[in-house]
Parts: structure tokens; C-alpha cells; sequence
């Protein structure tokens, strides 16, 4: 029968059932339907801009053979929430497009990036990142295999950002070849945009603070 919930069993064979009978766990039924335990949502941030920056690769991108770009990598800043978005043509250009904004975060604020969080994708666990992290003493924190829930922040941004690049995708009736200039326009509407995890207050005003 599938092993079927007793529920359902009672239903189809009630004569096997009485008040008196024992239910009984079958162990194969409990690892075989047995969830995972949901991760409650953190909002807890740290109290320094970029001291810890959420990081994911998005893709494929719909359509990318038409403008080459098959996907983008997300900066987050923990503090500000504030979004950042790199389009690559290639997983291997993740590198460089860190190196770039690393430069860009200690040129423009003054600051240096301390702890990066990202998932365990070959793009951020490979030699060629473990130097850049070595060279200049970032953190490199990793989420566990097959658990994005620990990556949570960049996971949610990557949603908003979808969600709100489809919609207007579909709204202007475009072809949707025009994904990463949506995306784009997307974070630089989420930057200017009240946050209720700022309390109201957009990322970049906490970042001007």
C-alpha cells in the first residue's frame, strides 16, 4: 500500500481498527517522510557597514544567448542591507567581480569587508578565492551542503529581486532577454525602497548613518 498514513488506512480497511488498537510506529514510514525542522527567521545584523557581506551566483538567466550574460552574483550588506549586483558571462569571473567590489567598498566608504557568507558552490570554495582571502584576512563563512537556509539573506534577496524583475518584465510586456537590465533595476529600486527589516528605513539611508 505505499505505506500509507494509518490515517488513510483506517478509511479503507475500518475492521482493522478498533478503540483498542495500538498504533504502531513503523520505522521506515519515519525516515522516509520525516521534514527537515524549519529555520526560524534571524534578524539579527551586525553593527558595522560591510563588516559582513551575504553572497550567492544566480542563474541560468532566461534567453542569456542574447545578450551573453548567464548570471549574476549578489552582494549583500549585512548592516544596510544594501544590494549589489555583478553580471557575469561566466562562473569564473566570480573572482575578479569580488576583487572588484572589495576594492570599490574600500575606495567609496573607507571600509574593508571582514566576514563574507556565501554557499559552498565551487565558484567561492576553489584556490583561486582562498588566496584572495588569505591576501586580505576575510573570513570566508560557508553554509552547509544542500542547506541555502544558512545562506538566508542572500536567498532572500535573490527572491525579491526576481520576483520584482518578473513583474516587471510581465508589465511592460518585454522580451525577457531584458533580464539583467530588469535586475538591475530592481536593486537600485530595492536601495530606495523603506525595508521593514530596517524598520521602515531604506539601505541607503541606514548606509548614510
Amino acid at each position: 500500500m505505499g505505506h500509507l498514513s494509518f490515517g488513510y488506512l483506517k478509511i479503507l480497511f475500518p475492521s482493522l481498527f478498533t478503540s483498542n488498537t495500538e498504533l504502531i510506529k513503523h520505522e521506515t514510514c519515519i525516515r522516509a517522510k520525516n521534514h527537515r525542522v524549519n529555520f526560524p527567521p534571524n534578524n539579527n545584523r551586525v553593527n558595522s557597514a560591510f563588516s559582513l557581506v551575504h553572497s550567492d551566483v544566480w542563474d541560468p538567466a532566461p534567453n542569456s544567448h542574447n545578450n551573453q550574460f548567464q548570471y549574476f552574483l549578489l552582494f549583500v550588506n549585512d548592516f544596510s542591507r544594501m544590494t549589489c549586483v555583478y553580471f557575469l558571462k561566466h562562473k569564473s569571473e566570480v573572482p575578479d567581480k569580488l576583487y572588484a567590489f572589495y576594492q570599490m567598498i574600500h575606495t567609496q566608504f573607507g571600509k574593508k569587508i571582514q566576514v563574507l557568507r556565501s554557499d559552498n558552490g565551487g565558484e567561492f570554495v576553489n584556490k583561486s578565492m582562498q588566496e584572495f582571502f588569505r591576501e586580505n584576512g576575510l573570513i570566508h563563512q560557508t553554509s552547509y551542503p544542500n542547506t541555502p537556509q544558512q545562506n538566508g539573506v542572500a536567498e532572500r534577496k535573490n527572491r525579491k529581486l526576481l520576483e520584482m524583475t518578473q513583474a516587471m518584465i510581465f508589465d511592460a510586456q518585454v522580451p525577457t532577454w531584458f533580464c539583467p537590465e530588469a535586475v538591475a533595476t530592481s536593486a537600485y529600486l530595492l536601495n530606495r525602497l523603506p525595508s521593514q527589516t530596517l524598520n521602515h528605513i531604506t539601505p541607503l539611508q541606514i548606509l548614510a548613518t
